[in-house]
């Protein structure tokens, strides 16, 4: 009991810390992949939804291009907007504290369940009193290590958390409950982690080496003898039930379940492959000088025989093998033995199937659980075995636990850099110069405040590292529509369709320039394409329903907003539309607040403003604050209704009062940040 309080002290300190050091992170903002799987995502609005996910790939993500099979992830975003939506009285549902609350529990689970993996490693190793508190010790180097912040604050990236629960929480019910191991109820969490990301699949091997290295206590070398290798096929058979199971869910996933599959950004799935054992060096340096980290990498692929780095790269790899090997020979340092090949084994997934980019700072989240084993071990063996001198153990516990401080205080830095799309962006433009995907998101966060000048520097420095990405030309139109240069504009969008024939967004972005160039047939005919290649994706709904209603082109309208709404129930501008293509005789009436609710008035304010009627639309708005003063979506409305009046003075009043009423109302954040800048070009 005498020690129990004191761990338990101990646990909470931990745990305390963790929660301090992520603090500043719970109202960071949602960032790249979280704009079309969570922002754009419609599916996630309806908590009905969850039974879909499991069904319907194209669930997961507004982009068919990046639709994977993740159901678990797609349903715990559609809890967090639940929540989101409840907590705010039904008016906001992307309030971005919910969905890292989530993302930062899921993760706390994860640190939590490695202390029962440690204890059972080192116990193993060790007939020693504070076995305990060294996998405290790793449970604070894990829950605190700077790299991991990477993944806790990409709320989409929570796929790694899941996943990492999914096969920890089966290694605690496996050693946990022995038992019961012949019913496989420890199968359960990587069963679920199967849903959440593919590479839960590793489970199935990590215990087959758990079993042959610390459970049977064989050294590796032992598999290259007769006798060795039985105990090793014994081993294998425990882990075979796993194995089939995980297996065939990841075959389910990526062969029936996944439509599409396309690899961007690397020119040779050898290419990518070669490079992988200098990215193993990039990581294991990463783990213990987490500095330099970004959010999107520069790091070029391995294309020639003659790169250095392939060399370096091969040879560390050899090298970590044979040091697994050597360490399997002795007990006391077989945890660190296991350690390594778990790392290895993690890292097996991203390394053998070429992905868009060589490397990314989220993936390393499972793989260091192995690297914090191995380390553990090496400070346990030091304080146990090597050391003798008392000053000289207390010195090297002294060395670990301000590493983990030191790696506690870049963790809460990096929180900073995460806070902003902006932030995180020129963080990205100025750690990896090279990355054109970088520098077009940096470029975009300064078009959206109106940096047009400095936008535009942004996405030349991409044009020279990425000329033929869609996506860059697609925001190059953008950014000359709102600078008025029309033709500049139009060629930019011929050059998206040009480079990206297959993806929605560039029929749609140019469907949309042609609308509002006054070229509807036009516009209709491409609208029509992008709902071609997905059905589903919103804002080509969105625009078919405003094009039918410029036509008064009510039978459509009717058509385009019941299908709208039997893909995403309950979406307010479809429901509009449908009132308003089912009675087109009344449509455009006066307003009349006696008989309306405010609900109702801002319905109304928004029909006017689709037609074009921008005074109606601040009447009614104003009538619509009558009946509900502080309504920041009426305010934000007659604040996009006097930028389109060019009354920049007035917007960024009704837009303050917006922000002022709900803070994290970032459309209204946007408009008001429009309209400044166009206060200053005058």
């Amino acid at each position: 009991m005498k020690q129990r309080i004191p761990l338990i002290v101990t646990a909470l300190v931990i745990l305390g810390v963790i929660f301090l050091t992520y603090s500043n992170h719970f109202h960071n903002s949602f960032h790249f992949d979280d704009a079309h799987t969570i922002e754009d995502n419609a599916y996630i609005r309806d908590i009905h939804n969850i039974p879909l996910f499991f069904k319907d790939v194209s669930t997961t993500s507004a982009m068919p291009s990046h639709q994977g099979y993740r159901p678990l992830v797609t349903t715990t975003l559609a809890i967090d907007y639940a929540m989101s939506l409840k907590s705010s009285g039904g008016k906001e549902g992307y309030n971005t504290f919910w969905y890292h609350v989530s993302s930062f529990s899921w993760f706390l689970l994860v640190v939590i369940l490695i202390y029962f993996i440690q204890v059972k490693l080192y116990d193993s190793a060790f007939n020693q009193p504070y076995n305990k508190y060294f996998a405290m010790l790793g449970c604070a180097w894990y829950g605190l290590h700077t790299v991991n912040a990477e993944t806790v604050n990409y709320i989409i990236q929570r796929s790694e958390i899941l996943s990492t629960s999914g096969i920890v929480a089966s290694f605690v019910l496996y050693l946990a409950f022995e038992n019961l191991r012949k019913y496989y109820l420890y199968l359960i969490p990587a069963i679920l982690g199967m849903f959440a990301k593919e590479t839960t699949v590793m489970f199935a091997p990590a215990l087959i080496m758990y079993d042959y290295i610390i459970v049977k206590q064989k050294s590796l070398k032992d598999i290259f003898k007769a006798d060795g290798l039985k105990v090793f096929g014994r081993s294998f058979l425990i882990g075979t039930p796993a194995l089939i199971i995980c297996a065939a869910l990841g075959i389910f996933s990526i062969k029936i379940m996944t439509k599409v599959i396309e690899i961007k950004g690397t020119e040779s799935p050898v290419y990518y492959i070669i490079s992988q054992p200098y990215i193993v060096l990039h990581y294991i340096t990463q783990f213990f000088f987490p500095f330099g980290l970004t959010a999107d990498t520069d790091i070029p692929e391995i294309t020639s025989l003659a790169d250095d780095r392939l060399f370096i790269g091969f040879a560390f790899v050899i090298g970590l093998i044979l040091l697994a090997f050597k360490t399997s020979d002795k007990k006391e340092w077989r945890p660190f033995s296991f350690g390594i090949i778990w790392f290895l084994l993690m890292l097996l997934p991203t390394s053998l199937v070429a992905l868009a980019e060589v490397t990314n700072d989220h993936r390393p989240l499972l793989p260091f659980i192995g690297l914090i084993f191995s380390m553990v071990c090496l400070v346990a063996n030091l304080y146990y075995n090597i050391l003798k001198s008392d000053t000289l153990k207390k010195a090297v516990l002294a060395v670990a636990m301000f590493a983990v401080l030191g790696y506690a205080y870049g963790a809460h830095e990096r929180n900073k850099v995460w806070k902003t799309d902006q932030a995180l962006w020129k963080d990205v433009s100025e750690k990896s110069p090279r990355n054109g995907r970088g520098w077009m998101n940096y470029g975009l966060t300064l078009m959206g405040i109106g940096d047009y000048l400095d936008a535009q520097y942004a996405y030349d420095q991409a044009l020279i590292y990425t000329p033929r990405y869609y996506i860059l030309h697609i925001n190059l139109g953008v950014l000359k529509e709102a600078q008025g240069k029309k033709f500049e504009a139009e060629q930019y969008y011929k050059n998206a369709l040009d480079y990206g024939p297959g993806y929605v967004e560039s029929y749609y972005y140019y469907a949309r320039y042609l609308y509002n160039m006054g070229r509807v047939q036009e516009a209709e005919i491409y609208c029509k394409k992008s709902l071609d290649i997905f059905g589903g994706y919103i804002y080509s709904r969105y625009l078919l329903m405003d094009i039918y209603y410029f036509k008064k082109d009510w039978q459509n309208l009717l058509a385009a907003s019941q299908t709208t709404l039997s893909m995403y129930p309950g979406d307010g501008k479809a429901e509009t539309y449908l009132k308003m293509a089912s009675n087109p005789a009344t449509t455009i009436t006066a307003v009349d607040s006696k008989s309306q609710t405010a609900g109702d008035l801002l319905n109304q304010s928004l029909a006017y403003y689709y037609a074009g009627k921008y005074r109606e639309c601040i009447d009614a708005c104003n009538k619509a604050l009558e009946l509900q003063p502080n309504y920041p979506e009426a305010y934000n409305n007659i604040g996009t209704a006097y930028n389109q009046l060019q009354k920049y003075d007035s917007a960024v009043w009704a837009c303050g009062k917006a922000v002022e009423l709900k803070p994290d109302f970032q459309l209204a954040k946007n408009n008001l940040e429009w309209a400044k800048s166009q206060l200053k070009k005058k």
